[in-house]
């Protein structure tokens, strides 16, 4: 008798164990298309559009995601939140923006989980122009501070 209850505890306990982990696993498939839609910034090179406008403001650090340097830029249908990459490569580019400059920029409308960011890849004001991100949509940037990074462990080496 004892044995027969020990038998049905231990198989009582295997089917919560089991009906847990059955559980967990729908709710990750019910979460995962919602991952996929709002996932990555995905930049499209086909879908670039041109935009022209006044910048609104510039912020060099950003407290919304994507990081980096943002725009908000007015434009004839609305303002328009921009994503520019590091700023440090703005400075770096003697590249600068101001409340007030007349700026055209290139690049694709991207959705994130805080809504729609433009990601820019070429910005030009006045007669100066600055390519920003690859046509991959990588941010130039980022390549710059891997560059960087490069050559001081190539420094580092040779300094050996």
């Amino acid at each position: 008798m004892i044995r027969t209850t020990k038998i049905r505890l231990g198989i009582l306990a295997l089917g919560i164990v089991l009906g847990s982990s059955l559980s967990a696993l729908a709710q990750q498939l019910a979460d995962r298309p919602k991952q996929v839609a709002v996932r990555s910034l995905a930049y499209d090179a086909t879908q670039e559009t041109v935009m022209e406008g006044t910048v609104l403001s510039y912020s060099a650090e950003a407290a919304t995601p994507p990081i980096g340097a943002h725009l908000m830029l007015q434009t004839a249908s609305g303002p328009v939140d921009l994503h520019l990459g590091g700023a440090s490569y703005l400075q770096a580019n003697h590249f600068s923006l101001a409340k007030g400059d007349s700026v055209k920029v290139v690049g694709v409308n991207s959705a994130t989980r805080q809504g729609s960011i433009f990601l820019v890849r070429v910005i030009q004001k006045g007669g100066q122009s600055l390519i920003l991100r690859t046509t991959k949509g990588t941010p130039l940037s980022l390549a710059g501070a891997r560059a960087l990074g490069m050559q001081k462990t190539q420094r580092q080496d040779g300094a050996r």
